[in-house]
């Protein structure tokens, strides 16, 4: 064997050092906390407490029954659409978003940049979703008729069906897959004198189309309510009862691969591509936040404030809570990333772009902040 030379090993010795330089500020980055803020740009939202505020493709996007506009990263205003709504429902995937009137007849799609149609129907809106190419399902109703249609981002309808009511229950929730080829929908049904569940996966491609009503999998819970479905981004569904979860495995076969029970009733979830949290009272009666992997392990749980007001997964494991004035966020293993207590009522505290930077609204005020 060749001996190395001992510039060789210098330079090896060297380059393991860089690396480990670099594993160590990733891992030290990663649990840092914070508690304090600077300023790194500021604009202004006329109204903003009469508006919601969710993030979209990096930026901030504000809404309400009189239309929608999106602010990129630097709050720089991209679009403003006007529409007029009763009751606006936003939906995002990635760079494609919905904005559609339910119990009304139309569905405005958007992509980060510009519109890209307007869905009218022809029955009342009871729900819809949109994947990441801008495909968008819709449900709608006509007395005791469903009718499931898929569009593309361009408006044109590519796929429907009918769904009897009377047969399959009264729809509850209906989440598109992130590539737009699978559709959960619960539909919650009277058995005895107890309300079930049932959950059905429609599958539009051609694996699909061999399946009756493009069903690929369906699941029946007795005296359960599930008031909420999603996909995680690997194409896994999963479905939120009133005491827990259930997870949906990916494939041609779908089966249930994980259930999450919780001893008591469940009054809010959170979701994200990484994992979900469910809100629920202890014994104690106090508010408890148990944040979850996508398979289903518990990855840790918090005991929320009495004044807590809202919280969301915010990528990377990471979790936002708003109570009041005060804004903590917690590490993918619930330790404090951030906490703050800000002297005016915060409308809104959205992540931007950069992992470190959030969107800070407040009644006379917007402003990028970086946490320091």
């Amino acid at each position: 064997m060749k001996k190395l030379s001992r510039w060789t090993i210098i330079t090896i010795a060297i380059a393991a050092a860089l690396v480990a330089v670099i594993v160590i500020a990733a891992v030290w980055s990663s649990e840092r906390s914070y508690d304090n803020y600077d300023i790194e740009d500021s604009f202004s939202i006329d109204g903003a407490q009469t508006l919601s505020f969710l993030p979209f493709a990096g930026g901030l996007l504000s809404y309400s029954r009189d239309g929608a506009q999106y602010y990129d990263s630097s709050g720089l205003t991209i679009w403003n659409e006007s529409y007029n709504m009763q009751s606006p429902v936003v939906k995002t995937c990635d760079k494609r978003l919905i904005v559609y009137d339910r119990q009304g007849s139309s569905v405005v799609v958007m992509s980060e940049t510009k519109e890209l149609s307007v869905i009218s129907t022809n029955h009342t809106i009871v729900m819809a979703s949109v994947a990441s190419d801008g495909t968008v399902a819709v449900l709608t109703q006509e007395g005791d008729t469903g009718y499931i249609n898929l569009y593309s981002d361009d408006g044109k309808s590519v796929a429907g069906g009918q769904v009897h009511l009377s047969q399959t229950g009264y729809p509850m929730s209906l989440a598109l897959s992130d590539d737009g080829q699978r559709l959960i929908v619960s539909f919650e049904y009277a058995a005895s004198t107890r309300l079930s569940t049932r959950i059905n996966i429609y599958d539009f491609s051609s694996a699909g189309d061999r399946k009756k009503d493009n069903i690929i999998a369906s699941f029946e819970y007795e005296d359960t309510v599930c008031p909420q479905v999603e996909f995680f981004s690997d194409g896994r569904a999963y479905a939120f009862t009133d005491s827990g979860a259930r997870i949906y495995s990916s494939g041609n076969t779908v089966k249930e691969s994980a259930a999450v029970k919780v001893k008591y009733d469940i009054s809010a979830v959170v979701s994200g591509d990484d994992g979900f949290g469910l809100i629920h009272r202890d014994s104690d009666n106090r508010r408890i936040l148990a944040v979850y992997s996508e398979d289903g392990k518990r990855i840790f749980s918090k005991k929320l404030r009495s004044s807590y007001e809202s919280s969301s997964l915010i990528g990377n494991g990471q979790v936002m809570v708003k109570s009041g004035k005060c804004i903590e966020i917690f590490g993918k293993n619930g330790q404090e990333r951030f906490s703050y207590r800000f002297p005016d009522e915060v409308e809104a505290f959205v992540p931007a772009e950069d992992p470190r930077e959030f969107f800070l609204v407040q009644r006379d005020s917007t402003e990028i902040i970086r946490v320091s």
